[in-house]
This record gives structure tokens, sequence and C-alpha cells, in this order.
């Protein structure tokens, strides 16, 4: 039998995606889509490790208050995705030109087993288990030149609700940052909001609940008193919190959901669907918040250089891709920089925090003669002209940072485990 500090470790991890997707939350009028029209900068302090690929539109429901009607039109002038993630970050639904059978039309989404309302017996039904749920959509731009054209796309869709009369006020979220937020929530204010939350939006584990009982919650009413509880048990959801959070920041998947690639781990499983695996679901949610199926957008992660030596920004590196190995992308692969441990894209002087597909393409950075690419990292600027073409900026406040590859819509090999990632070699 395992401790009462045990089960309320086991209990903390489980709820934890649902709590940053509800902090996450706060700020919302859910009553559409809220367009970012450029993309994300050191500014932006929302939701960790955005890209800057694409133009996000972001909406959230309340599936009980009311139903969400979704238009999703005919798309053919650029990729887009349209993920629904529920409120513990499962996608429940990805919809784009790669379900060719499913990626446009009408749909109404409801909560659970509500009927179809009355004259909308021809959309498409998408149901969810709980009232809180995140439409993350993406829309690529080429580059800040495709901006108007990618504007004009995400205004073609649409996502309200059924009954707006219904819709509830949501808590202010002005200068709090979601996964620090998070991180730092009292004991007593995470188990509160857990318990309020999971009113609507029902706890499906039957050991996972049973422990939340022990420690007095209601599953009949949602009540849940902190102030009530005994010293043992408050001693123990502290304790269990604290060492949740320490075994979600140091979890890393296993080897079946990845491959080692040239330093890079290459993430082909284990994201965007979590089945049990409560810690990994826990640690992406910390981490990367709104995460793809792997079948969308493939992601790699490299923290170290080619000998295993952590990124930092006391040195200066040379990321070099061959000519016969770029990302095997049906759309468009990227090169992403974030800080550590901060997780946000880096305030620099060129305002750049990624190169794309577009750039090569463009000849904003510079390919060698023989079609290869060497992309150079650094905090300062290098001295060398085609160096400083092909400068990715490393962070000045704080030393450490990773890198975050993106393919869109990858390939079999690339799922498969069969493709090379870029070199990264210190200076």
């Amino acid at each position: 039998m395992s401790t009462l500090t045990e089960r309320a470790k086991q209990l903390y991890i489980y709820a934890f995606p649902i709590i940053v997707t509800e902090i996450t939350h706060w700020g919302s009028d859910d009553k559409g889509l809220s367009h970012l029209r450029e993309f994300p900068d050191h500014n932006n302090k929302k939701i960790v490790k955005l890209n800057n690929d694409t133009l996000y539109s972001l909406a959230w429901t309340q599936l009980a208050n009311t139903p969400y009607v979704i238009h999703i039109p005919d798309i053919t002038e650029r990729y887009y995705l349209f993920p629904i993630l529920d409120a513990y970050t499962n996608v429940i639904e990805s919809i784009s030109k790669r379900t060719p059978d499913n990626s446009f039309g009408d749909y109404i989404l409801l909560y659970q087993d509500e009927p179809v309302p009355e004259g909308y017996e021809n959309y498409k039904v998408i149901r969810s288990r709980y009232s809180l749920n995140a439409i993350l959509l993406r829309v690529e731009a080429r580059g800040k030149k495709d901006y108007q054209t990618a504007n004009a796309i995400q205004d073609r869709f649409s996502v309200r609700p059924l009954y707006p009369e219904k819709i509830q006020p949501v808590r202010s979220g002005e200068g709090i940052v979601p996964a620090q937020y998070s991180e730092n929530i009292s004991t007593k204010e995470f188990y509160e909001l857990y318990a309020e939350l999971s009113r609507t939006n029902p706890i499906d584990d039957e050991n996972i609940l049973k422990i939340f009982e022990e420690f007095g919650f209601d599953n009949s009413t949602g009540d849940f008193d902190f102030n009530s509880l005994s010293n043992e048990q408050k001693n123990a959801l502290d304790v269990g919190r604290q060492q949740g959070l320490e075994d979600i920041k140091k979890e890393h998947r296993g080897e079946n959901y990845l491959y080692h690639t040239n330093g890079w781990s290459i993430i082909t499983g284990g994201v965007g669907s979590y089945g049990n695996d409560y810690l990994r679901r826990a640690s992406t949610a910390l981490g990367g918040w709104g995460a793809n199926i792997p079948e969308d957008s493939v992601y790699g992660v490299a923290y170290t250089d080619i000998n295993g030596e952590l990124l930092s920004n006391k040195n200066s590196y040379k990321l070099h891709i061959n000519a016969d190995e770029y990302p095997h992308a049906a759309v468009f692969w990227s090169i992403s920089l974030y800080g550590e441990p901060s997780h946000f894209p880096v305030k620099n002087k060129i305002n750049r925090i990624a190169i794309n597909t577009y750039d090569v393409q463009d000849n904003i950075v510079l390919r060698n003669p023989d079609g290869s690419l060497d992309i150079y990292i650094s905090k300062d600027e290098p001295a060398e002209e085609n160096a400083k073409k092909n400068w990715l900026p490393a962070p000045s406040d704080e030393e450490h940072y990773t890198l975050t590859l993106r393919v869109y819509w990858p390939d079999e090999d690339t799922l498969g485990g069969r493709w090379n990632a870029p070199v990264i070699t210190k200076l």
C-alpha cells in the first residue's frame, strides 16, 4: 500500500495539465477565436515555445453551458492545422489537409452525450468529455511579408457558442505566466481550483478519483475544503506537490517515443495523445503546452552540441545541414531557439528566433555552394558577413537554451527514425 504522500504525488501529476490549461485559459471571453496577427516574439509570456512559422488563433469552450459551432473553410493556398485539445491536453480532433476526408466543413462540438440541437443534424459532430477545451488553429505564414494573406485566411475560420448568453465570465489572466504560475501556485489554491474544474471536467481515472476523495473531495457536488483537512493530509498534499513537480521537471520520454541523432532527441510519439502516461502528459504541459500529434508535426529538441555539452551563451556554434539531409517535411520545417529555463523566445536586435524552409528558399539565409546550410548560433553577432547573414541569436539573460526542430507533416523516414538531424559543433 502506498503512503499518503505517494498517493498525493500521483494525484498532483494527474491534475497538473488541467491546471496549466485553465490558467492559460484565464483572460479569454470564450466566445470565439482570438487571432495573433503576427509571429510571437520575446514579449509572449502566455504559452511556452510558440512557433514562429504559423499564425495562431485560439478559442476556448464552456461546453457544459453551450455547444459550439465551428466552420472550417476549404483552404488550398496555405497549410493550416485545426487541433482541438481537451482539458488534460489530449488532442481529440486534428483537422487539416492531412485528413482529406475531414479537412473542412461545418462542425458542432458537444459536451459528453448531449443531443444534437435542432437544425444542426447535418453538421459533423465532435464530442468531448470535458467542458473546457482549447482550439489552437495554426495558419502557415511565409515570413512577415505574408501576414496579409495569412490574416485573411484566419478570418475565414469561425468558432462560436450556440448560446452566447450562457457563457460565464473567465478570471483575468493579466500579468500571469501560466507555466510559472502553475509551478508556484500554493497547494491550497491548486486543489481548490482542481476541485472546481472537476465539476464539469470529470476525473476519468477511478484510482485517482479515489485518492482525491480520500483527501475530502466530494465527486457528487465538486466540494472540497482544504482548511478542514488534518495536518497529516495537508502535509501529504504539500510534499506530494513538491515531489510531483520534481518528477515532472526531470521526466524523459522512453526510447519507444523518440530516437537520438547527432545530439538531438526526435520525438516521434507520446505527444498529443497520452493514454494513462500521466507523467509524460504533465511534463509536456509544462514544457510544451498545446503539442500536436506526431502525424501533424514531429518535434526535435537539442540541449547540447555534438559532444554532449549543454548549449551555452558563453560559446559560439555552427549548425550544419548537409545538402541531402534537410528535414523531410511535406509542408515545411523550422529550427527555433528558446531560453532555458524560461522556454520563451529570445530578445535580440535582429528579431530572429527561428530559421525555416522559406528563409532558405527566399535566400534570407545563404546556402553553401554545395547546397548545404550553416547556421551560426552565438550571443554576439558574428563578424564574418556570411555568418552574420545566417545568425540565430542566443540569449543574453539566460546562459542556456534549447533548439527546437519542427517538421510539419513528416514523412515515414522521420517518423521511423531514419533521418539524420543537423550537427551542432562548438566553434
